[in-house]
Formats: structure tokens, C-alpha cells, sequence
């Protein structure tokens, strides 16, 4: 018996899309996306930080360029310490950062303590008083904020202290120090960001779009294991008996790749209408390869289940689990070996590391082999 394939994925679509729990899963895709646009619209950060200037003009140059800046740390500026302190207490903020009056007097003292010279080595007075509730490890990472803003007016101190007491035969006047300072200051970036490719990747851009390629990936697949167990369903209530059976294998995986296909459209869609895509080219060809891999992965998970319940059970459980090992939060070396076993990845990886896109390859090439095997194994149950 003659199939039309393409006939076949067109009927199978229409099928497929007739089926609320499919639609809900397309719908999980710009739901997502909007959710994550309309929070990082909003305020949102994850330490809360209140700022007290007693009336030093330094501290406010800190101040304003603190509550300007783009940072994953909220910044408020309070008139006053005690409104602050009360704010500590009711939770309502993480930390105040007093700035004194005397801010200046306090950090050139800090200098002096580090040149081991004057008082500075006897006492040496906080530049800026910090209050907190608790010290835990978002507060430590908070105070790196605190001391790289005040790193310009630490460092010019010791540069000025340093051409006195050590360079200057005469008296050289603040202003000419600070023009020729600023000339000599580096105006680039600190950090150079590149992959294991030594290409030059961008710094910066919004944390909370940072797992949403990764999940939308997930929900790819989730649409494919959903296919997998209405095509179990199909086959316990005997839709396809008509279907020959040196065909099923075929039929099957246009089964899944209907929905693989769908999924994997919207989703591409949203990387480009996100800017979290890379090159038309690649995003296309990794695209192509995930689909076909998922789509022999998601064929395995049904042949090894028992039945539709299994089945059932097991998608849920190994959703969260490709949530947490694959790098889609956060890559965790240690669990390289069962991440490997995960589609997701290879498209994760291969985005900034060629090695790892010769590795989907190979595992391309290894889920089909399996996925063949198993189908020949299980001929007679399928």
C-alpha cells in the first residue's frame, strides 16, 4: 500500500491540532515570552538596597550613578538613616549604605592606612557605614557593587597621595591631578567576553530572558512526548490497524515530527522576534537537527514505557529533569555525562562551541541507529 507522506503530515497537522492539550502547549510558547517581557518591564532585582547621602558631594556622584546604572540589585535613595533603618526592619529592604558627611575625610584615611602612613595606621574609620538583617551570599555580592563605585575615588586618592609623597618636588594642585587622571583613565570594558571559540560575545542584556531559550527548547520536546502518547493512545484503541506494518515506523515518526514541527516553527519565530537568535543559517540547521533527534528521542521514551499511563508518568518527570541538568539555567560540569543524554544540550551548546555541534552529530546519528533497533525489537508490541 502507497502512502502519501506529505498528504499524511497534512492530515496528521489537522488531527493534531484538534486537540486542546496540543493547543495549550503552542500557547505555552507566547505566553512565556510575554510573561518574561511584561516582569523585565517592571521593576525586578533580586537584593533591595537603600542609599543614605549625609550631605558629602563625592557620595552623591556614587549615589546617582548607582541609581542609574542597569544591575540586578535595586537601588533607593533615602533622605535619612532612620527611615532607612525602619525599612530594614520591615523587610522592606535588604541593606542600607550610609554615606557621611565626612565621606572624603574617610577614604582619604583609608589610603593612608593602606600606605601604612599617619593615623591611618592607628585607626581607620569605615567609608561607608553598612546595616544588614542577615550577611548571606546576594549581600556579599551586593557590597562588590558598593566597592567598585567607590573604586574611582579610592584609586584617585592613592594616585594623589602617591605623586605628593613620592614624584611631586612641589605642591601640584587637585584640579591639574584630576584632568590628567581622567585622561589616563582605560574608557574600555574590564572584561572580555568570548565562547570556546574565541568569538566575541555581547556582555550585558536582561537576566530574565537568560533560561528562556532553554525552556522553549523543553517545550519543543514536551510537544513531541505529547505526540508520543497520543500515538500510544491511537494504538491501544486500534485507530491505525489499516496501516501496514512494514510502514508503522514511518507513520509513527510523522506522527511525532507534526508536532516537533509546529512547536519548533513557533519557537523559532520567537528567538528572532526576541533577539535571541544567532544567524539565520544556524538557528535553521540546529533547529533541523534537534527536531530529527527529539523526535527519535521521544520514540525511544515510548517504546521503553509499558503503556499510556507509564508514559504518562514519565513526561512530567523527565521535563524537571531536563529543567535542572540541562544548561538552561546554569551548566554544571559535574553532570556533563547525563546531560549528554539530552537533546537540549547539543542545540544549548552548539550555539557558541563547534566541538559540541560535532557531538550533536554523532548523537544524531546514535538516536536514529537506536531508535531503528528498538523498533525492530518491539515490531510486535507496536
Amino acid at each position: 500500500m502507497r502512502i502519501d507522506h506529505l498528504k499524511l503530515f497534512f492530515l496528521l497537522n489537522k488531527r493534531l491540532l484538534k486537540k486542546r492539550s496540543f493547543i495549550i502547549i503552542l500557547c505555552l510558547i507566547p505566553a512565556l515570552v510575554l510573561g518574561l517581557k511584561l516582569v523585565s518591564e517592571r521593576e525586578s532585582g533580586i537584593v533591595r538596597i537603600a542609599l543614605v547621602n549625609e550631605g558629602s558631594r563625592e557620595a552623591g556622584l556614587i549615589i546617582d550613578e548607582m541609581l542609574e546604572r542597569d544591575s540586578v540589585f535595586l537601588f533607593y535613595e533615602y533622605d535619612d538613616e532612620e527611615p532607612a533603618k525602619d525599612a530594614l526592619l520591615d523587610n522592606r529592604i535588604d541593606a542600607v549604605w550610609v554615606f557621611p558627611r565626612d565621606y572624603e575625610e574617610r577614604v582619604s584615611d583609608v589610603v593612608l592606612s593602606i600606605m601604612g602612613e599617619g593615623e591611618g595606621r592607628k585607626k581607620t574609620r569605615r567609608a561607608v557605614d553598612v546595616y544588614e538583617r542577615e550577611d548571606n551570599v546576594l549581600l556579599q555580592l551586593s557590597r562588590m557593587e558598593l566597592y567598585g563605585a567607590m573604586y574611582s575615588d579610592l584609586s584617585f586618592s592613592l594616585f594623589k597621595n602617591y605623586i605628593d609623597k613620592r614624584i611631586a618636588f612641589e605642591d601640584t594642585g587637585e584640579d591639574e591631578l584630576k584632568r590628567y587622571y581622567n585622561s589616563s583613565i582605560y574608557s574600555g570594558s574590564l572584561f572580555d567576553y568570548r565562547n570556546g571559540n574565541e568569538m566575541e560575545l555581547k556582555a550585558g542584556g536582561n537576566y530574565l530572558f537568560t533560561p528562556l531559550r532553554g525552556i522553549l527548547l523543553l517545550i519543543v520536546l514536551l510537544g513531541g512526548l505529547a505526540a508520543s502518547m497520543y500515538y500510544r493512545d491511537d494504538l491501544d484503541k486500534e485507530i491505525f490497524t489499516w496501516m501496514p506494518v512494514g510502514n508503522k515506523w514511518v507513520f509513527e515518526h510523522i506522527y511525532l515530527l507534526t508536532a516537533l514541527i509546529d512547536c519548533s516553527v513557533v519557537v523559532l519565530i520567537t528567538f528572532f522576534a526576541t533577539g535571541l537568535a544567532g544567524s539565520v543559517g544556524s538557528e535553521l540547521l540546529l533547529m533541523f537537527m534537534f527536531v530529527l533527534s527529539g523526535c527519535c528521542f521521544c520514540s525511544i521514551i515510548r517504546k521503553v514505557t509499558f503503556n499510556l499511563r507509564s508514559l504518562a508518568t514519565l513526561i512530567p518527570i523527565l521535563m524537571l529533569l531536563m529543567l535542572v541538568i540541562c544548561p538552561v539555567f546554569i551548566y554544571i560540569r559535574q553532570l556533563r555525562l547525563v546531560q549528554l543524554l539530552f537533546p537540549p544540550t547539543y542545540y544549548l551548546m552548539s550555539q557558541n562551541n563547534t566541538d559540541y555541534f560535532n557531538y550533536f552529530v554523532i548523537y544524531l546519528v546514535v538516536t536514529i541507529a537506536l531508535d531503528v533497533l528498538s523498533s525492530l525489537g518491539s515490531r510486535c508490541s507496536s
